[in-house]
């Protein structure tokens, strides 16, 4: 059985404390959070290919009938704490293989969740009632790349006006996908080989925030590699902008809210954090050493 955990962090920086935990028969690869808008929603990729949801579910008491209660997929509802208890709400069945990227949808466009699995494709799944979704619909499905070398995914951030884009890793390359309406399809509006020629591992959108070329951040073999896309959000036009060089493999990057400054998380326990100066060259604002896994 595989356990799931939920930590909050308190007043000080280094005062997490559990709040809930439940054992599951799938194993678990990936996690997502969605909007607090939609309450404490939390999604799992598991191996088998499906994906879990959970909520918060505050009406579950200690000692009361529904504590402790499992699901078909051996999922309960557990948690310490205050106001720690989750309830397994659905199973989506997405593929065969194994989940590598998970991510809600930017919030105005609605409670839809995307799965990037190991075979190369991802699933969409919206909610049929987002305050109470229980209830899951397939909302289309994207052949992403070949089998084992699809991974990182990310939503374009919301612009008014601009139709749902998807960036996911595909190789040694980036693929920026866009939802058709009249097509009720999704396409490929932007190719983005890596600078290095290694595999994407993990991908990140900045906030568009008016700027004339939009930022997106690869993670690429130790690189972090930083690309501007412009032009008509049918074919995007990418440059390439900066390679940040580690002593480790990059597994993570993640832009701010604002989009000015991004990290990068490696395999040697470390955060780097890097920001554009006034000639636009990328420059390291801060590292951090992680501690060694136990």
């Amino acid at each position: 059985m595989e356990t799931t955990k939920v930590n909050e962090l308190g007043p000080g920086p280094d005062s997490w404390t559990q709040v809930a935990a439940w054992e599951n028969a799938r194993q678990v690869t990936h996690l997502a959070w969605a909007h607090p808008e939609y309450g404490r929603l939390l999604a799992g990729g598991t191996s088998a290919g499906t994906v879990l949801v959970w909520a918060q579910t505050p009406e579950l008491q200690p000692g009361g009938a529904a504590e402790g209660a499992e699901d078909g997929n051996g999922a309960g509802s557990s948690g310490n704490g205050s106001g720690g208890y989750y309830d397994a709400l659905a199973e989506l069945p997405c593929g065969s293989s194994p989940c590598r990227a998970l991510c809600f949808a930017p919030r105005q466009t609605g409670l839809v969740l995307a799965a990037l699995l190991e075979d190369g494709s991802v699933a969409l799944y919206e909610a049929e009632e987002p305050l109470t979704p229980r209830a899951w619909n397939l909302h289309s499905k994207i052949k992403a790349g070949p089998s084992g070398v699809c991974r990182g995914m990310c939503w374009r951030p919301f612009s008014p006006g601009v139709p749902p884009m998807l960036c996911m890793g595909a190789g040694p390359r980036a693929l920026v996908w866009q939802y058709v309406l009249a097509l009720n399809s999704w396409q490929v509006v932007a190719r983005v080989d890596t600078a290095n020629s290694q595999d994407v591992a993990a991908v990140h959108w900045a906030p568009p925030l008016g700027r004339p070329a939009e930022l997106l951040a690869l993670g690429a073999g130790r690189d972090l590699l930083v690309y501007g896309l412009s032009g008509d959000t049918a074919a995007l036009e990418a440059e390439h902008l900066a390679s940040l060089v580690h002593d480790d493999t990059v597994w993570k990057v993640e832009w701010d809210l604002w989009g000015n400054q991004v990290a990068a998380a490696t395999d040697g326990q470390q955060v780097h954090v890097y920001k554009p100066d006034l000639v636009g060259s990328w420059v390291k604002v801060v590292w951090v050493q992680g501690q060694a896994p136990e």
